[in-house]
């Protein structure tokens, strides 16, 4: 009998080896060859996201548990507005994994760990702007075709954005919904 394991965002090798039907050494060995994408914590204990659970299950032929259904999105929020942030984390949480990050060096620095599916980035902020970080991730050949939603609530033209690199822009004026509606247009919901 297989043991009910607590839904959340990123698994345990025990929590892998357990949804497979292999030890946790064996996915620790997956991890450590890079078959399995995963992270470290500060601890050094490994952590194995949703989506790629999701992956592996697939992959070895097996249905996959209730608890991990859903969509595996995953979207990074960048604004150094904390509102924005806790604004664009409520409305897209129910239906995506969503990381919020209040600068671009720190979502850079993130980026490469988990590999988001979608990136909505504040183009005005301290330290490296919105132009500047999508400059870096257009001229990573891994990272070329992640999906970026500009937002800026001051004067940028969606033609100036989009000429920059992004994927789509708004206006935080309008509102955020377009921006969730984006979202969505782009990695569907999954319902």
């Amino acid at each position: 009998m297989q043991k009910k394991i607590k839904v959340k965002l990123n698994y345990t090798p025990n929590d892998v080896g357990s949804f497979l039907g292999v030890h946790h050494n064996t996915i620790k060995n997956w991890i450590k060859g890079k078959q399995v994408v995963a992270f470290q914590t500060v601890g050094g204990h490994y952590r194995v996201p949703r989506r790629e659970v999701v992956r592996l299950i697939k992959n070895r032929g097996l249905s996959v548990p209730e608890e991990l259904q859903g969509p595996m999105g995953l979207v990074y929020v960048v604004d150094d507005d904390e509102l924005i942030r806790v604004a664009m984390e409520d409305a897209l949480s129910d239906d995506y994994e969503v990381y919020a990050f209040s600068s671009g060096f720190e979502a850079l620095m993130q980026i490469g760990r988990l590999k988001p599916d979608l990136l909505v980035l504040d183009i005005f902020m301290p330290g490296i702007d919105g132009f500047a970080m999508i400059k870096k991730l257009r001229q990573d050949d891994k990272l070329y075709n992640l999906k970026v939603i500009g937002m800026s609530g001051k004067d940028v033209s969606a033609e100036e954005a989009e000429k920059a690199g992004f994927d789509e822009f708004y206006k935080k004026e309008q509102g955020l919904d377009n921006i969730v509606e984006a979202v969505k247009r782009h990695l569907g919901t999954g319902r």
